[in-house]
């Protein structure tokens, strides 16, 4: 660089006329074109120049040149150089030294400092700066240098000692700025960790202290990001640095306990938990009863749950502090002192059963308890005898039940006692309390019958308290509660009892529960006492089900259901409801344990396969029967959906097994192979659309498999079975079997690899299926190849692939094409929205992100346009598009669309598709939550038309969506929807007597809330 453009650059900056030539001298220097000591001469005469802006303008280049350059760029004797250079300047004109900061924060990063720079920046800092007369730039540049010093020199500024304190209480006292405090509240701890604080300790706690507490609410949009937690949480840290500030911190934090703010309550509970951390046993001792008086009256009043909250936990931590040192004989005596003092402030509310203050105080007990092992067995001892005797005491069922409660309380904060010296202490009043629990179960209040069971829980959670005899008891009574209670709540409770054993004690659940459930499973209930109606073959399953948690049950529930299905299936009348549940059982136990790699390999070895074959026998028998339960639709897909779940989760090689086998059975006919071995009575040809449609809809099972499998499972012959699909598809009238057909063969073009191959093939498809589109009406394929068209195009536009375009393009086209428009808006339900059973995140799909928002950007300005030129009849299929665009697209993307297609969406009412309307609705009920002002302009349009949808006779689905957009609209604004009261008041009188229940619920919802605008204006 020639010496004069860079020359003429800083006279430039120094001027004050551009900024821009820091840039510049910056990269000359780092490219060492020009030397830093030629840039110190040349700024010599503005350094010292008498005009102070200069100095300011000069001093200020030379900061901006040092914060651009590499931290190791300069040497030690540079670095030395302008370290003394910044230092002197700080005598120089108060304008100058905020110019002067700047410089010695670029300083304090370099790596190359010299010995006692450190010190020698802080001295001359503090000696020179009157920091809180600064700016809060300035002021920020200050805390700045010191976090940068404290982080690389501690051992140097360490000797200062005292000196170094007092200098950052100087710095810091009177501080304002919620970013500056952010800084200082981070230094204050590490001050308090390093250097003795002793003769400063006060003055160190007031100058941070002041701020608590924190007051604080970030303005809108705020750019700094300075949040009141990030404070709040700095000042707590602050105040818990070190025990020398717990004689200032308690006494400050009990006054603002004292205070009417409840935020400041919480915060200073919050705040003496935290100081716990640090402050040892002996720092609270003069303040125990004080603190214990102020955490009993937020519990016992129960005005914030926020502060009860806080105050309990609080209690808990100043507990485990005075646990610390328990082997010590004065620690001692302080928790027993102080355990005594709760204990007699509360025991005599726990005495009174019928009072509301026994539940509060039980919880200030437990939260003390909850503090140590040994506060544990002080309470526990001196409480649960005092419970059972209440209990024996009293005998109405809501005394009883409050006593209860309370001890199954402690019984479950004995639940972490660790004590490895002795026993817990539930333990020694172990068989009055099971005792008690067990004779509730006998109770006929059913109150006290969930009760028992909760308690008896809590019991077998304690870790070796309770014997084998006993949890083998437990587990009958549960057993006889699930199967003979007559309370639907108690026997719910009972399965979630047994629910918890099978998981913690498994073995029991099999021995006892198991058995028992198999042995009713087989009675014959029309035969059965009468006394127990709710006693079923599914209820019994449903139990079943609910208690296979561990993969010991699970391996003997699976095959009961299974077997259970099977049995179904191969009944000559069909029962399709417990067929159904018994599907759903099996789903259910699938669902929630198939992620544990040993639970997957039992389903994939001992539950797939046969869940196949039954599939397969229901499709191959369909000449010996009329009807079958896997033939229903419903049945089918849950069938399906536990087939899809399970090979979603199979390994890399356990895929390859299962294509390897569903091509052989479904492509070249080998049925044996899932029918072991056995011969078929009749052909599996579920490809050829000749088959009849209880073998063509087969591939639902089909889709279920081969398109769950992981991507990088290859499909071999894939582009040969592609083009079977796409020709079945073309050639099925029965719809079930074409959807879950077409449904497969966009699920393997999703996941096709990437290559010439693919494109060469979609190609090939697309100039194949617009010969259709055009000429395939006489065939009567138009409808079909449509419908390929759309499910390929929903595969591409998920995967982002290059070819999507043209796809998306072709079927803006079905508008216009008098054959295809009525199905034109189905393909923007297809692409637009999820379906469980194909090209899902779970199932392994390739799916781009923001694909919607891409998607709707692409056809948004067609729609629109098609929707402004054509012709009345045509123009509900545009906006039936719109709305499945508008339902499934981020709001996010939504809302800065908005304004022009609201009135197409009031248009949208106004057709008689039922449909259209509904989807409609469905996106203005979002949007008036989402869009208040921008729908609110439509009211004198919207609400007559909600009004006469709400009596639509043809659909209830439309009048109860009319009814709630009209209560939704109650929360616009009010000067908005007031004008319109009286009216939908009195309109929706009329629904009120709809022949529909659920209409006439929503009427009087909607109906009510309008009420209410009345009242509010009042």
């Amino acid at each position: 660089m020639a010496a004069p453009m860079w020359i003429n650059a800083l006279e430039v900056y120094v001027n004050g006329h551009q900024a821009t030539g820091v840039d510049t001298i910056s990269k000359g220097i780092i490219g060492k074109e020009i030397q830093l000591v030629e840039l110190i001469e040349k700024l010599g005469p503005h350094l010292t120049s008498a005009d102070t802006a200069v100095r300011c303008r000069g001093t200020r280049l030379l900061g901006e040149v040092l914060h651009r350059l590499p931290k190791d760029f300069l040497t030690i004797k540079e670095v030395e150089l302008l370290v003394n250079f910044f230092s002197d300047r700080l005598k120089d004109h108060h304008s100058v030294t905020p110019h002067v900061l700047f410089g010695l924060l670029a300083m304090s990063t370099f790596t190359h400092l010299p010995p006692g720079s450190g010190q020698q920046m802080v001295k001359e800092v503090s000696k020179e700066v009157h920091v809180q007369s600064l700016a809060q730039a300035d002021r920020r540049s200050a805390y700045s240098i010191l976090i940068n010093l404290l982080h690389t020199k501690m051992e140097e500024l360490k000797p200062m000692g005292a000196d170094f304190v007092y200098s950052f209480i100087q710095t810091m006292d009177g501080e304002r700025d919620p970013r500056n405090l952010v800084l200082a509240f981070n230094i204050v701890p590490v001050i308090v960790q390093n250097f003795p604080i002793g003769m400063f300790a006060e003055e160190l706690f007031e100058v941070t202290s002041c701020y608590f507490p924190i007051d604080f609410t970030p303005p809108p949009n705020d750019p700094h990001g300075v949040t009141k937690d990030e404070l709040v949480l700095g000042l707590q840290r602050c105040m818990a640095a070190t025990p020398l500030f717990a004689q200032y911190c308690l006494p400050l934090l009990i006054e603002k306990m004292t205070s009417d703010v409840q935020s400041a309550k919480k915060d200073a509970f919050h705040t003496l938990a935290k100081c716990t951390e640090t402050y040892a046993a002996k720092d609270f001792q003069e303040f125990l009863s004080s603190l214990f008086m102020c955490m009993k009256r937020e519990v016992l009043s129960g005005v914030s749950e926020m502060v009860e909250g806080a105050a309990l936990s609080a209690l808990t931590a100043v507990v485990s502090v005075l646990s610390t040192g328990v082997q010590q004989k004065n620690s001692e005596t302080l928790l027993d002192g102080f355990l005594k003092d709760i204990i007699k402030d509360c025991r005599h509310h726990l005495t009174q059963p019928e009072l509301k203050l026994m539940y509060p105080s039980g919880k200030l007990l437990q939260a003390a308890a909850a503090g140590s092992d040994q506060a544990c067995c002080i309470i526990l001892r001196e409480i649960i005898p005092l419970l059972l005797e209440q209990f024996h005491k009293h005998t109405q069922v809501l005394n009883r039940r409050s006593v209860l409660d309370v001890l199954l309380g402690f019984i479950k904060i004995s639940k972490r006692f660790n004590g490895s010296d002795e026993k817990n202490p539930v333990a020694e009043y172990k068989d009055a309390i099971m005792t008690v629990l067990f004779s509730l179960l006998s109770e006929t209040n059913f109150l006290l019958r969930c009760a028992g069971l909760t308690g008896i829980v809590g019991m077998l959670t304690l870790t070796g308290v309770t014997s084998e005899e006993e949890q083998c008891l437990a587990a009958e009574h549960m057993l006889k509660l699930v199967l003979e209670d007559k309370d639907s709540s108690v026997r719910t409770e009972a399965t979630t009892a047994l629910t918890f054993m099978s998981s913690e004690l498994t073995w029991i659940a099999c021995k006892i529960v198991l058995p028992k459930l198999v042995e009713y499973l087989k009675t014959d209930f029309m035969e059965t006492d009468q006394s127990s109606p709710h006693l079923s073959s599914g209820y019994l399953l449903n139990t079943l089900a609910a208690i296979s948690v561990h993969k010991d049950i699970i391996q003997e529930t699976v095959p009961i259901l299974y077997q259970q299905l099977e049995d179904l299936t191969n009944r000559p009348e069909t029962d399709y409801s417990e067929a159904e549940l018994c599907l759903n059982c099996i789903a259910n136990i699938v669902q929630s344990s198939v992620q544990e790699k040993e639970n997957l390999d039992f389903f994939y070895e001992h539950l797939l396969q046969k869940l196949l074959k039954i599939s397969l026998q229901s499709f191959i028998n369909y000449l010996s029967r009329t009807e079958h339960v896997l033939w229903k639709q419903d049945i089918l897909l849950k069938l399906c959906s536990v087939i899809r779940t399970i090979c979603q989760h199979l390994s890399q090689r356990q895929g390859e097994e299962m294509v390897k086998n569903v091509l052989a059975v479904y492509v070249e006919g080998q049925s044996h192979l899932w029918l072991g071995g056995a011969e078929a009575e009749g052909a599996f040809k579920p490809l050829q659309a000749s088959s009849p449609w209880q073998q063509t809809q087969a591939l639902h099972v089909f889709l279920a498999v081969i398109c769950a499998l992981h991507q990088n499972v290859l499909v071999p012959s894939l582009y040969s079975l592609l083009d079977m699909l796409v020709n079945l598809t073309l050639q099925l009238s029965h719809s079930l079997s074409q959807l879950g057909t077409v449904k497969c063969l966009a699920g393997l073009i999703n996941k096709a690899p990437q290559g010439t191959e693919l494109d060469s093939y979609l190609e090939s498809l697309k100039q194949k299926l617009e010969t259709l589109l055009n000429t395939g009406v006489e065939s009567g394929q138009h409808q079909g190849a449509a419908l390929v068209w759309q499910w390929v195009t929903k595969a591409l536009v998920l995967r982002g692939h290059p070819i999507s375009g043209k796809f998306v393009e072709k079927m803006m086209t079905f508008f216009e094409n008098s054959n295809l428009n009525k199905l034109a808006a189905d393909g923007f339900y297809i692409v637009m929205a999820e379906f469980d059973d194909v090209m899902t995140k779970h199932m392994h799909a390739i799916i781009r992100p923001l694909y919607k928002q891409r998607f709707f950007h692409l056809t948004l300005p067609g729609l629109i346009q098609g929707f402004n030129s054509t012709i009345a009849d045509r123009k509900q299929f545009y906006l039936t598009a719109l709305s499945y665009l508008l339902r499934f697209v981020p709001k996010q993307v939504l809302l800065s669309e908005l304004p022009p297609l609201v009135p197409l969406l009031v248009q949208s009412l106004l057709i008689e598709e039922v449909s259209l309307q509904l989807s409609t609705m469905t996106t203005m009920y979002d949007l008036m939550h989402d869009a208040p002002l921008i729908l609110g302009e439509y009211l004198d349009t919207l609400i007559p038309k909600f009004l006469k949808l709400s009596r639509y006779e043809p659909s209830m689905k439309v009048r109860i969506a009319a009814l709630q957009c009209l209560g939704m609209m109650t929360t616009l604004p009010q000067h908005l929807t007031t004008p319109h009261q009286k009216t939908v008041v009195r309109e929706l009188a009329h629904p009120l007597d709809d022949k529909k229940r659920l209409v006439r619920k929503e009427a009087a919802q909607a109906r009510g809330e309008w009420y209410l605008l009345e009242t509010m204006q009042k």
